[in-house]
């Protein structure tokens, strides 16, 4: 889709229009040039009847591009699909992401004051200038996305600094140029802030989230994925974060048992906790978060090869409310971690082991035998265990509230056990793959020349 503009502006703002459909484009070129003075629709439409609050009141139920084909139907609904009150919440990513300034620069004029909800996601083309704008002219965004908006440069600190100050939610999430510099705007000009998106964004340091823990304490949910230059430095001052309930250090390798120790015992609210890629956590973490974290839900630890069965056995003592876990290539815990599991997790619902290789059919027979008749347990993965046999068949048959199970790469489950699973649990989704048992017969394509036919005059 491309955005048209009409060659001039008038107060009412822009006009959003089909590039494909060019007699469309013409017709409305022609009514606003005032070459065609006949009225589009007849006099007794509906439109000329219903009263303008109630058109206003439809109209707010509308996106942008329902909106912008309104404003063609007369001069009417043009000035009231373009009044601001509709624009209180604008999403580009489901419109049009190869935006132009000049656009920008009219959806600014249009939504003013009214705009509260912002997604600029994908909009790649997006540059400083384009936040300062809405910055200038929207002063009480509150929800702002900025995912994948790649040019957007440390110089839009100046927004933040000045103009969000209503600003609760943001995401710059793959912002790569984004660096501890705007982590200070945010600081200093966004108190409000309650959920934070930095993933990918490989310059933030220890300091930017020293900074954030300073200016932002109502902060709620942080991400902080693959920021690897994070170290405890920067976990150890979110425990001025009180009411910091979903923090993701997910691949921030320089992360040690220490951060995690101090995050514990100062931020009581955590709900949700993913340290997956944390390689250098041990046993420690996990005696810590059990004693510490008696609220958690979300527990993701995988690629965490020096946790062992001692270590769970003390969070799971601690974590009774525990919903979600992601074990995956947990490569020294056994059966006994679910023995564990099975004994003090009564709430879990997805639990993830895949590529734990010493995990058997003994462990997740205690493990289904515990959820065996009910609905908690609803997904379980075990991609490449390769232990499990043809008898753990029989075990996830028990589990009635199972709804998803992954089985590929496990060795030494048969496509008759797979089977025998679909057969007597219809319900239950089952993914699982097995190699044809002779290879495919090659089919020969036909000759083709290696030189195009113009290649050979020349």
């Amino acid at each position: 889709m491309e955005l048209v503009s009409t060659g001039r502006q008038d107060s009412n703002g822009i006009v959003v229009q089909n590039g494909q459909n060019q007699s469309n484009v013409a017709n409305l070129k022609k009514l606003q040039n005032g070459v065609s003075k006949r009225s589009l629709v007849p006099e007794n439409f509906i439109h000329t009847r219903l009263p303008d609050a109630l058109i206003l009141k439809i109209f707010w139920y509308l996106d942008i591009k329902s909106l912008c084909r309104c404003a063609k139907v007369s001069h009417k609904w043009k000035a009231l699909a373009l009044d601001g009150s509709n624009w209180s919440h604008v999403d580009l990513f489901e419109f049009q992401t190869d935006i132009t300034p000049p656009v920008v620069s009219n959806i600014t004029g249009i939504c003013g004051p009214f705009l509260r909800t912002l997604s600029l996601k994908g909009c790649k083309g997006i540059e400083d200038k384009a936040i300062l704008a809405f910055s200038t002219n929207c002063h009480y965004i509150e929800v702002l996305n900025l995912n994948g908006c790649t040019n957007i440069s440390p110089r839009v600190d100046r927004a933040f600094t000045s103009h969000f100050t209503n600003l609760k939610w943001l995401d710059l999430s793959s912002c790569i140029l984004v660096d501890d510099s705007v982590c200070n705007a945010l600081s200093a000009g966004c108190p409000q802030l309650q959920h934070l998106d930095l993933s990918w964004c490989s310059l933030v340091t220890n300091n930017g989230t020293v900074a954030l823990a300073k200016g932002c304490l109502n902060l709620q949910h942080l991400l902080l994925r693959y920021c690897k230059l994070i170290g405890d430095a920067g976990v150890k001052a979110l425990t001025q974060c009180k009411q910091l309930s979903l923090l993701s250090l997910m691949n921030c390798e320089e992360v040690t048992d220490s951060g995690i120790v101090a995050l514990t015992k100062g931020c009581k609210e955590l709900r949700c906790l993913s340290v997956s890629g944390c390689t250098q956590l041990t046993d420690l973490t996990l005696t810590e978060i059990g004693n510490n974290c008696p609220s958690l839900r979300t527990l993701e630890l995988a690629k965490l090869i020096y946790l062992s069965d001692r270590g769970f056995k003390n969070l799971v003592k601690g974590c009774n409310s525990l919903e979600k876990m992601d074990l995956e290539e947990c490569q020294s815990i056994t059966d006994s971690s679910l023995i564990q599991i099975s004994l003090h997790c009564p709430s879990l619902q997805s639990l993830t082991l895949s590529n734990c290789e010493r995990i058997s059919d003994e462990g997740l027979r205690y493990l289904c035998g515990s959820y065996a008749g009910q609905t908690q347990l609803r997904e379980l993965e075990l991609d490449n265990c390769k232990l499990i046999t043809d008898a753990t068949i029989d075990h996830l048959v028990q589990c009635r509230g199972l709804q998803r199970v992954d089985l590929y790469d496990c060795l030494r489950i048969s496509r008759g056990g797979i089977k025998h699973l679909k057969s007597r649990r219809p319900d239950l989704t089952v993914h699982a793959y097995f190699p044809p048992d002779t290879p495919p017969v090659m089919q020969h394509d036909p000759v083709h020349n290696r030189v195009c036919r113009c290649c050979v005059v020349l």
